[in-house]
């Protein structure tokens, strides 16, 4: 153990809350430049005007800010103003917008600029700064004397008039309705009743150049000098403030007054200063300005400083709603990892890299290896009953302060790892310490690692003990290991646990205990139940990295990109399954925070004052957070229709009153913003087109939405805004769009083309109806026509049909109809019915070794055999199928028919058509078969189609060529 005596080192007072103005390093630093849009980074004047715009003049032309979008104008529509130098801007109680520039004076209302007055051509023209009196006369103040506007007309003073230059700088009117007049080379000057009086160094105002003049609500005006200082003018007597009394520089160029009544002094080479009572305070390049060599000034409606520089662009000083505690403010480094609120009401802050900070009053002493301590990487503190100081380090374990000196702890003293996380101490006066290899107790003398079953073996990032004085430890990756009795017990994803890396843990003020996981939400133990509530049940964030409860019931929750809140009884109703949803408070990157990561993973990453104020610890410094003293809810701000582009030309027009198209579809953008320049690019936006749709269409955070194609019809364009994507603004006045029809899509071109339709389709009717009548007639004739055609050739195709293509004879299908027709006959009349079946010999051999071309045109010389021989009208001739013909004939008996059959055997024969493979001769022959019998109802026409059949088969049997019966 090593034991060093302390001592203090004392590097710095901090301030940050100590009175009513908050320190110039609580504040929030935005810059812009031409990469941003700026036109020039040389920023000469600035005006918020009362829609809430920021008017930018530049040495390269003026543009309009929202917040987000500079606006600039185009020089062939603006020619006067678009890239002259803008030297001063003002808006008037009309709400007209007045430009001085170095060609003389323009306006602005309504979306169009006019020029309002010039000095003579070949005077110098510029004009540096405007008032308005009480009667509405505007006043400037030019390189050619002052400037009266009355009625359209100007009337110039210079020195015949009364006045020690013609060069003029500033103008303002005091309350008292004094005009007082800033000059290069003059001094100041006041003008009242028609008179000039000089004040100069002569007669005791410090200094002949005036570059600003701002009116003093109590009475009279500031003058700031280019040399001379501050200089207050009251009722004829002057009070100076310079370098001596707190200024950076006697050089100073800019006046403004912010809403608290802060007088801000734009200077030359030191920054810019803010004058609260009679301190001073400086904000220069050393401390993250932008620049040194401040040309212009503007506090807007929000509260914010605009400060405009002479080449580094635009600057924003906006005030930050919480206190911080960082480098700026005297701590040793700004990341701090752990915070300990002593009983004595000293506050320590551990840092990584800058040892220990004690904080007492406003003074800040930094402890670090120097003062004894092992290492400067410090991670967690715990003040025990005893009043002795634990500091546990990232690299070198535990130290020990008390009684002005320093015992060290490290893995020889029987820490299990040198990285300590959490230091604890329980109900029985016992120390442990979660380290990153688990568990120790101190026994007095050294350290004890715990290994018992179930115990954590990892990294312990807190530690928290119930009233009965069970221990529980929660680890990254382990889950939460309770220990009661000397036994380890360890719950999990599996008992309900959200996560098993748990990075802390609060026992509240009714004995519950709360575990914040890294991503998942809150689980909390109640009971020995365990219930979970996530981002989706309304947690703003899902990491907890530490846990507060305040003296009002509202648990407080660090993460990674800031902090929230939510009711203890709201937490509790939803555990218990009272409630569906729990309502949370964040606060995170659109509150001006240094940074938005807070420590966590170690204890304790949170503490309260004695006066109830939440100490967080981030990354960039110490927040402090007073619970009864929070910025109000975010508003949703309003919305302003900016212009409208048809068609893609040119810059468009304004969106301030309805717009009506010629015929044809168009193409539109709308442009927008929001009427706010605080949290600007935080905006998000939606839209509704009537008539298009009626759904409101999220649009982000773009400013400016396009519609391709749009038809004719009335439209109507609405907007709103809203800061979380939650609460939205009502929607502003919607903008009316009237695209105009064609001639022919209107509503009368409809009504007159439809009679003049009808009027045509009657007379079309009734001409169509006279020729369809004579069209009936000549139908009725043509259809008695067709119709008898129709029956001639149904005959045709009748007989058509029951004829064989090749040979003409009729084919099978009319064979067994006259079949049928003459076996009825016969049954009738008891007469006898003949069927000779014939068949060519080796009919296939024939179309083997000649040809089917040359069978085919013997089987058609066969059929006229057949056609020759059915002499009477009741014979018929038919082919049966391939080379069989079939010939009926009715009325004959077995011998006249028998004869038949030879006749056409003979004939066949005689055609003596040559047979080159025939056995049975050398030219075509035929076999038939004859059968007769007398039809009657008990006899079967099928056997007279089987006896031929049969017959036909013996006299091939028997040779060919041949008949039998």
């Amino acid at each position: 153990m090593l034991t060093l005596l302390l001592f203090s080192q004392c590097c710095g007072a901090f301030a940050a809350a100590a009175g009513p103005e908050k320190a110039l390093s609580q504040y929030k630093l935005d810059g812009w430049q031409t990469e941003q849009g700026l036109p020039q980074n040389a920023v000469s004047a600035l005006q918020q005007t009362s829609d809430g715009y920021l008017w930018v003049g530049t040495l390269g032309g003026l543009a309009r800010f929202d917040g987000v979008r500079f606006t600039t104008f185009d020089p062939a529509e603006f020619a006067d103003i678009a890239s002259l130098p803008v030297m001063g801007l003002m808006q008037d109680a009309q709400g007209t917008l007045w430009i001085g520039h170095n060609k003389g004076a323009a306006r602005y209302r309504d979306g169009k600029f006019e020029r309002a007055f010039a000095a003579p051509a070949k005077a110098d023209q510029r004009v540096w700064s405007f008032a308005q009196d009480r009667a509405g006369v505007v006043w400037a103040a030019t390189n050619h004397g002052l400037a009266r506007w009355e009625n359209g007309r100007a009337t110039f003073y210079g020195k015949a008039a009364g006045l020690p230059t013609e060069r003029l700088r500033a103008l303002a009117f005091d309350r008292d309705g004094v005009l007082w007049i800033g000059t290069s080379g003059g001094g100041l000057v006041s003008y009242s009743a028609g008179q000039f009086r000089v004040f100069n160094p002569a007669n005791g105002f410090p200094h002949l150049q005036v570059r600003a003049v701002l009116a003093d609500p109590a009475g009279g005006v500031w003058a700031a000098t280019a040399g001379g200082g501050l200089v207050r003018v009251r009722q004829g007597q002057f009070k100076t403030y310079t370098v001596a009394d707190g200024l950076p520089t006697d050089q100073l160029t800019a006046l403004a007054r912010d809403a608290r009544g802060q007088l801000w002094i734009g200077t030359w080479g030191g920054g810019v200063s803010r004058m609260v009572g009679e301190r001073f305070s400086s904000l220069a390049s050393a401390n993250g300005l932008a620049g040194d060599h401040v040309w212009s000034l503007q506090a807007d409606a929000h509260g914010e400083v605009w400060i405009g520089t002479w080449v580094s662009g635009l600057v924003r000083l906006h005030e930050r709603p919480f206190d911080w505690l960082g480098v700026p403010e005297g701590l040793s480094n700004d990341n701090i990892r752990s915070v300990l609120h002593a009983r004595d009401g000293v506050t320590w802050l551990a840092t990584a890299g800058g040892g220990l900070n004690r904080i007492e009053g406003n003074t800040v002493t930094t402890l670090g290896k120097k003062q004894g301590l092992p290492s400067d990487e410090i991670s967690s503190l715990l003040e025990t009953r005893d009043g002795a100081l634990w500091v546990g380090s990232y690299t070198a374990g535990a130290a020990r302060l008390a009684q002005g000196r320093v015992a060290v702890y490290g893995s020889a003293q029987g820490l299990p790892s040198a990285e300590v996380r959490v230091l604890f101490q329980d109900r029985q006066g016992t120390i442990w310490a979660g380290t990153q290899s688990g568990l120790a107790r101190f026994t007095g003398a050294g350290f004890v690692p715990l290994r018992e079953a179930g115990a954590p073996t990892g990294s312990v990032a807190a530690i928290a003990e119930e009233r009965d004085g069970t221990l529980w430890f929660g680890t990254a990756g382990e889950g939460l290991a309770r220990y009661r009795g000397g036994v380890f017990k360890t719950l999990g994803t599996a008992d309900g646990l959200l996560s098993n890396w748990i990075m802390s843990l609060h026992l509240d003020s009714a004995g519950s205990l709360w575990i914040g996981s890294n991503g998942d939400g809150l689980n909390r133990l109640r009971d020995g139940r365990l219930s979970s509530i996530r981002p989706a049940d309304g947690l703003w964030d899902g990491t907890c990295l530490g846990i507060l409860e305040d003296g009002a019931g509202q648990l407080w929750v660090t993460s990674n990109r800031g902090f929230f809140r939510a009711a203890l009884s709201e937490l509790n109703a939803f555990a218990d399954g009272r409630a569906g949803k729990v309502a949370s408070t964040g606060y995170g990157p659109g509150d001006a925070m240094r940074s938005t990561t807070f420590a966590g993973g170690l204890q304790p990453a949170g503490a309260l004052d004695q006066a109830g104020r939440l100490l967080l610890p981030s990354t960039k410094g110490l927040v402090i957070v007073d619970p009864r003293r929070l910025p109000p809810a975010e508003r949703p701000p309003g919305t302003r229709l900016e212009r409208v582009l048809v068609n893609g030309g040119g810059s468009g027009r304004p969106a301030t009153a309805g717009l009506t198209l010629p015929p044809g579809a168009a193409t539109l953008a709308i442009q927008y913003s929001a009427v706010t320049l605080l949290d600007a690019e935080r905006v998000r936006f939606r839209y509704q087109m009537e008539g298009l749709t009626r759904d409101w269409i999220d649009a982000g955070m773009n400013r400016e939405v396009s519609f391709p194609a749009l038809s004719h019809g009335v439209y109507r364009f609405r907007l709103r805004a809203s800061l979380d994507g939650k609460r939205w603004s009502e929607p502003g006045p919607a903008l009316a769009i009237v695209i105009q029809p064609f001639f022919y899509q209107t509503t009368w071109f409809a009504v007159l083309l439809t009679g003049a339709t009808l009027a045509v389709l009657l007379g079309l009717f009734r001409l169509r109806l006279h020729r369809l009548r004579l069209r009936q007639v000549h139908m009725e004739r043509l259809v008695a026509q067709k119709t008898e055609a129709l029956r001639q050739a149904n005959e045709h195709l009748s007989r058509l049909s029951f004829l064989d293509g090749l040979t003409g004879l009729a084919n099978r299908r009319r064979f067994d109809q006259v079949l049928r027709e003459e076996w009825s006959r016969a049954c009738r009349a008891g007469t006898p019915l003949a069927l000779i079946i014939a068949d060519i010999d080796y009919f296939k051999r024939y179309n083997d070794a000649l040809g089917h071309p040359e069978g085919d045109r013997c089987l058609a010389a066969v059929a006229g055999v057949l056609i020759s021989h059915a002499r009477r009208a009741a014979d018929l001739a038919a082919r049966y199928g391939g080379e069989e013909f079939v010939m009926l004939i009715p009325g004959v008996d077995q011998a006249a028919a028998l004869l038949v059959a030879e006749s056409l055997r003979a004939a066949c024969e005689a055609l003596a058509i040559a047979h080159p493979d025939s056995p049975v001769a050398p030219v075509v022959t035929l076999s038939l078969g004859v059968a007769v019998c007398i039809p009657s109802n008990e006899a079967a026409m099928p056997s007279l189609l089987r006896d031929a059949d049969t017959a036909l088969y013996r006299a091939k049997h028997e040779g060919r060529n041949r008949v039998r019966g």
